[in-house]
Order: structure tokens, then sequence, then C-alpha cells
């Protein structure tokens, strides 16, 4: 083997080396980089006294833009603020319930809704559980939020106000580079009133969230 057909070899090997530690180690927001930002969009779903669409194609299902902020406490725990800004509700099928016990039709609901969250986000890479530099990056997450329903389409749709939430649910982060990431996160948020979709059964909606989202570390 001559000179340079080892040297070509050995930089091959290099290279691989190189490749292999860096699909294996990540990035995460750490000390260094406490805050993060993202933004992207999604679906909702509904779930309550009209039916159930969680989960369920043969409804339809309603798009949303989302921005997040997270800051960096500990190498177990961030803080979260984000908002949502989007459609909710659900049309009913011809085999749904058509009527109220007193009689009264079951109206469809529609809604635009505008949502304020914070939550505390329990990181699973957080160095016992996970390598908290690991690439992927799982957790869970805990809040409430503000939840403003409108009616813009002026048809008696959706019981207009601001409402409140328990909010929860779970996610992944994909560490691309030091800066660069991109997470799908679920959420679940239950109403803490059964006003929003003009029903008098006393069952409160849940709003299902599946958000796709590009974020920056700074």
């Amino acid at each position: 083997m001559d000179f340079s057909t080892k040297k070509t070899y050995t930089m091959k090997y290099k290279l691989l080396i190189a490749l292999t530690a860096i699909s294996i180690c990540g990035f995460a927001q750490t000390k260094e980089n406490k805050n993060n930002i993202s933004f992207g969009g999604g679906t909702e779903s509904y779930n309550g006294a009209l039916g159930n669409s969680l989960f369920n194609f043969q409804y339809e299902t309603y798009g949303d833009f989302s921005l997040n902020y997270s800051r960096y406490l500990t190498k177990a725990f961030d803080i979260c603020a984000y908002s949502t800004y989007g459609d909710f509700g659900r049309c009913k099928k011809t085999y749904d319930l058509q009527e109220w016990s007193d009689g009264a039709p079951v109206l469809n609901m529609h809604s635009r809704l505008t949502t304020g969250n914070i939550a505390l986000k329990y990181k699973l890479a957080n160095g016992f559980i996970i390598d908290e530099d690991s690439k992927i990056a799982p957790y869970i997450f805990l809040g409430c939020g503000v939840n403003n329903a409108e009616d813009i389409w002026n048809q008696n749709r959706v019981n207009e106000g601001n409402y409140l939430t328990i909010n929860g649910g779970l996610g992944l982060r994909i560490n691309i580079t030091a800066k660069l990431n991109f997470t799908y996160n679920i959420s679940f948020a239950y109403f803490t009133s059964d006003r929003i979709d003009n029903n008098p059964m006393g069952v409160n909606p849940i709003n299902m969230q599946n958000t796709y989202s590009l974020g920056y570390n700074f």
C-alpha cells in the first residue's frame, strides 16, 4: 500500500469516527444556553359532551400555530411559557346525538382559540436517566393556561369568553446542533368549565394539541 492510499484510508477512518461521535452525542439547552425559543404548528382535537375526536380520524381536526419560550432551571427542570392560535371544535355526524334531553338541538362547535400557558417541564435527559447532552431528549410537563374562545363566524357555535385549563403532556426534542433543535409535543388541556361548547351535559371538554416546532438555543 503506497503512502497516498494509506493516507486516504486514514482520512476515511477519522471521518467515520467523527460521524459516529456526532450520531451518538448531542447538544441541549444547558447552563451555557439557558434560553430556547421555538415556532411551529400542528392540530387541535376536541373531546367532550359533543363526542370524542381524539385519535379518531373520522372527525375533522383543526390547525394552529404555536410560539414557545423555555428557560433552563436545573438539569432536570425547565420553565416554559407558550401560546397557540388556531381553531377548536367538533362537527357532529348523522349518527351522533342530535338532541339534548330537553329537546334542544345539538349544535356543532367551532371557535377561534387563542391560548396563553405556563408549565414546568421535567427532562428525562438530566444526567440520571439519560445523558444531559443526549441528541434525543424526551420530557413531560404540567401547567395551566388561559384560553380565549371567539365566535368569528357569528353562528352561535361557542360561548365566547376566557376559560382556564389544566395542561399536561409529553414531548421529544431532537438536538440537531448546539443551537438548533426540532420538537414534537402532545398536550392535553382540561377545561375547568363546561360552558365553552354550548351544552347542558356538565362534561368539561379536553383539547388535544399535536405540535411540531423548530427551536433555537441562546
